[in-house]
């Protein structure tokens, strides 16, 4: 199995910086992907990564929460600078993309950053990971101003409705959808929608420390809770976990190019 999106590089999990990634691969996943969310995010994600390069992927982004306007564009240079200079130490741009649930006085500055990251996606040939909360609209908006030069995405822990999927679709066939542990809460409507994103677009992940599947639900995530996840998709849509691990598996293998 493979964890595309968590934060094990986050002080959250102490000092012994490779436990979280040693009970994860314990459990049965293979790899985890590690988004970034700022320019102070490179530096823990790259010292994970040199510690378990066989066990993580790196990505690089700025999260629309994490744009303020006195720094924005030096965030920014500074992701731009070392995807530049590695473009093949990294799978990703992101996490990236449009945030109007906790503040909605940077939307502008949201919308240049998300331009200036899908502009490097596009150059650097990558895929990008989209954050996309409360602004499915504006986002849909962004993306049919560049119909026919989008870059391929997945939609983060994704909160949208069955149209939206359907929209997303018809600018983006083959976007995929990032499924965590919202999917196992008790009132989530996600489980409803699986049947319409379908398991070859489904991507798992945590966004570990944060939305912890039941029954871990209220603990700090971490990857190797991906099981719990895995088993409610393969519940929900009458599929052998076994088939869910593989097909997922490989989707993530395809998306990042890992």
């Amino acid at each position: 199995m493979i964890d595309t999106h968590t934060h094990l590089y986050l002080p959250d999990y102490g000092e012994d910086k490779c436990a979280a990634v040693d009970r994860a691969l314990s459990s049965g996943v293979t790899m985890m992907v590690l988004p970034g969310v700022d320019a102070d995010s490179i530096a823990p994600i790259r010292e994970l990564h040199s510690l378990r390069p066989e066990a993580t992927a790196m990505c690089a982004g700025l999260h629309p929460t994490e744009i303020h306007p006195e720094n924005w564009r030096s965030h920014f240079e500074k992701i731009e600078s070392e995807l530049r200079s590695h473009p093949d130490e990294y799978v990703a741009i992101g996490e990236m993309g449009l945030d109007l649930y906790w503040d909605q006085s940077t939307l502008k500055m949201q919308f240049e950053a998300a331009e200036a990251q899908l502009d490097l996606a596009d150059k650097l040939n990558l895929p990008v990971v989209i954050h996309c909360r409360e602004a499915m609209s504006q986002m849909l908006d962004l993306m049919q101003a560049r119909a026919g030069q989008l870059p391929n995405m997945v939609f983060h822990c994704y909160s949208g409705t069955g149209d939206d999927i359907s929209r997303l679709r018809r600018l983006l066939p083959d976007v995929k959808f990032g499924i965590g542990g919202v999917v196992t809460f008790k009132k989530s409507r996600l489980p409803e929608l699986l049947p319409i994103i379908g398991i070859n677009h489904i991507l798992l992940e945590t966004d570990a420390p944060w939305l912890a599947p039941v029954p871990m639900r209220g603990k700090q995530n971490e990857s190797a809770y991906i099981p719990y996840i895995a088993a409610r998709i393969a519940s929900e849509l009458n599929l052998p976990i076994e088939q869910v691990d593989e097909i997922t598996t490989a989707s993530a293998r395809e998306f990042f190019r890992m």
